[in-house]
């Protein structure tokens, strides 16, 4: 509730999925994002083929999950880091060796108005059947929603991932940037990022 959100410079969710919200918590949490709060989502909070509020793919998340790897499910891949600059990737590897359950979108977020950091090197990881998005294919992006902003990370399905130095560097960025309240360099807040 609004109460209780105004409390939070960052709501993290970690691997949340389904609709958890009722429709009170919904207009809470939209609220508090447009209105200037910050969000974190984390893979599987991202990986729902349908959600019953349509402003979560819309504008939460600005991509609609249609599946992921399989067979294996997880498997090594390599990630490409955009901006080495951002401070949510400062210090990672680039290129990135990486174990994932590798999601696929709809369309391509970046034609969302989203900010790419980290996407996937397609030839490494060999996706089949519905799942190709072709050489651009984001993981991990940013971008504004009125005056909140988001981050969104498709990585950290297995748990291997949470005591891998490489991911947890990726989160403890990812909260410490949302949480500076700092606007990314060359935005207004509540400009997409284009």
């Amino acid at each position: 509730n609004a109460e209780q959100l105004v409390r939070f410079d960052v709501v993290i969710w970690n691997n949340v999925t389904g609709d958890v919200l009722t429709e009170p918590q919904r207009v809470a949490l939209r609220a508090y994002i447009e209105g200037g709060g910050r969000f974190l989502g984390v893979h599987g909070t991202i990986g729902n083929e349908s959600y019953a509020w349509s402003w979560m793919p819309e504008e939460l998340i600005r991509a609609q999950f249609i599946g992921h790897t399989m067979v294996p499910q997880t498997r090594e891949g390599t990630l490409i880091i955009e901006d080495e600059r951002h401070p949510v990737v400062e210090g990672l590897p680039n290129p990135w060796r990486w174990i994932e359950e590798w999601y696929s979108f709809s369309e391509n977020p970046r034609d969302k108005g989203v900010s790419v950091l980290v996407r996937v090197d397609e030839d490494s990881d060999k996706p089949g059947g519905k799942l190709p998005m072709g050489k651009d294919h984001p993981l991990v992006w940013y971008h504004h929603v009125g005056k909140g902003l988001v981050l969104m990370s498709a990585l950290g399905h297995r748990k291997e991932a949470y005591a891998d130095p490489r991911h947890r560097l990726l989160l403890e960025h990812a909260v410490i940037w949302l949480a500076s309240g700092a606007a990314p360099a060359g935005e207004a807040a509540g400009q997409g990022a284009r």
